[in-house]
């Protein structure tokens, strides 16, 4: 198997294609309150949290797959054949 020297300008190509991670969403901040025994958030905070967990994740989950496959790929190419 050949290998791969650090100045090969195909090397050099495919590590410049390297993506960037994608960021973890921010857990949203929430308000809370103690009442009659309770811990309790707002309705809003209650829908930036389902907003959290419904969307922002997802999103996430989506983005980081892709990051995975394209870096998977340029690993791949950078391993030979």
């Amino acid at each position: 198997m050949p290998t791969v020297k650090e100045n090969d300008p195909y090397r050099q190509i495919l590590v410049s294609m390297a993506p960037e991670a994608p960021d973890i969403p921010a857990f949203p901040t929430l308000s809370w309150s103690y009442a009659d025994g309770r811990y309790c958030i707002t309705e809003e905070d209650a829908d930036a949290l389902l907003d959290y967990g419904e969307n922002e994740l997802p999103l996430f989950a989506h983005r980081y797959g892709q990051y995975v496959r394209q870096m998977r790929l340029i690993l791949d190419a950078l391993a030979g054949p």
